[in-house]
């Protein structure tokens, strides 16, 4: 009992001897150093998590400018020999090829410059931080892999039609991209790539227009022989000095007479032939209501499967002069440029259309009571042009020379 006693005396001395209030400011110094180390913490946080924000910022605007430069310059490697029917893929395409790096490279006045204007100091890749290679796709629906379905040598025959624009910033270049908080020992730089596949896509089997944005394409079918025979042969380059040879598409008289390569055609193969609406089509291209409403498309068609539209030679009397006129506003345009469907051997109604071609309208009348118009080759990329590696089945769809869809396949 006297230890137990002894004890608690000992205790209530000990703390009557504790300077008043040293455990309250104890415990307010581990309280101040813990809120220092919180807040040193917080700010660490606060600046990995600025960082990291700025970059995928960064890292997202790069792959926006690769995939911007590759779908605007890859155009450039289509190859101007195809319009006036001397191409040799790949052969003539090198200056193709130059033209394509050029556009975006050229300093002042091309892509990457124009681009780099309208950004941040930090977002600007510089020239020499892009590799800009041509290459060719077969299917530019599928997964790309070399060697299947990636080169960059293609084949005698086959065009190039792939452009590839990849950004490389690394940390050691001339050009990095600098973090917001650097120094004290961390990163000052960080690695930005980023690559962008740009495919012209040429195996055409119709065109799908929307209520925006209408198909370019005119309601005059023409003969295949007089368009890659004929008019090769004649070798007329008359009425545009270009390079381009040209050729005359007439119909015949309404009563008949005279001679005709080429036919009014409905660009429904549901309806019939409603001349009366061909010169709005010329002038405005062709909407969901001018084409099949259950398919929504013109097409798909191919020489292995071709589709049958309503027709006619005969140039429609009551119709002709305002669709000469409307061929005539289209050749002073500024989009001179026409899709036309085209049909293999002698005339028949319906008509057999098998695929289509790009034209450029040079001029057109209603001389004789007959409506004649002139064409020459030209590209025409639009993005409702429908596209099918195969059709139907199995059977492979050749690629056009004249009519194009861009699309980013990588």
């Amino acid at each position: 009992m006297s230890h137990l006693t002894t004890t608690t005396t000992c205790d209530l001395l000990a703390t009557a001897l504790r300077p008043r209030g040293a455990g309250r400011r104890l415990r307010r110094g581990f309280s101040s150093l813990f809120a220092i180390m919180f807040i040193m913490i917080c700010i660490v946080t606060l600046m990995l998590v600025v960082n990291w924000t700025y970059l995928v910022l960064v890292s997202r605007h790069t792959l926006r400018l690769s995939d911007s430069l590759s779908l605007t310059a890859v155009k450039a490697l289509l190859d101007e020999q195809v319009l006036s029917d001397t191409q040799a893929f790949p052969g003539t395409q090198t200056d193709d090829i130059t033209q394509a790096q050029a556009e975006i490279t050229t300093a002042g006045t091309g892509f990457l410059a124009r681009n780099n204007a309208a950004a941040g100091a930090n977002l600007r890749p510089a020239a020499n931080q892009l590799t800009i290679t041509a290459a060719r796709i077969d299917n530019a629906a599928a997964a790309v892999a070399a060697p299947s379905n990636y080169t960059t040598t293609p084949a005698a025959g086959q065009p190039y039609n792939t452009l590839v624009v990849e950004i490389l910033r690394a940390p050691n270049s001339m050009n990095p991209v600098e973090l917001i908080f650097r120094g004290q020992g961390s990163d000052q730089t960080a690695k930005i790539t980023s690559a962008s596949y740009a495919t012209l896509d040429s195996r055409v089997v119709g065109f799908r227009p929307l209520t925006a944005t209408r198909s370019p394409v005119a309601p005059l079918a023409l003969n295949a022989a007089a368009w890659f025979t004929t008019r090769v042969t004649n070798a007329d380059d008359s009425q545009l000095p270009d390079g381009r040879l040209e050729l005359d598409f007439t119909l015949l008289t309404s009563g008949g007479l005279g001679t005709a390569n080429s036919a009014l055609i409905s660009l429904n193969n549901l309806s019939a032939l409603s001349t009366g609406a061909v010169a709005n089509q010329v002038t405005n291209g062709i909407g969901p209501a001018d084409v099949n409403n259950v398919t929504g498309t013109l097409g798909p068609l191919t020489n292995a499967a071709p589709l049958l539209f309503d027709s006619t030679q005969m140039s429609p009397a009551g119709d002709l002069t305002n669709i000469a006129a409307a061929f005539n506003g289209v050749a002073a345009s500024t989009n001179p440029r026409r899709a036309f469907p085209i049909y293999n051997g002698a005339f028949t109604d319906p008509s057999s259309i098998v695929g289509f071609i790009g034209a450029r309208v040079l001029n057109a009348d209603a001389a004789g009571g007959r409506l004649r118009v002139r064409l020459q080759p030209d590209f025409v990329i639009h993005s409702t042009v429908e596209t099918q590696r195969t059709f139907p089945g199995a059977t492979s769809v050749p690629e056009n020379l004249y009519i194009h869809k861009i699309r980013l396949t990588r």
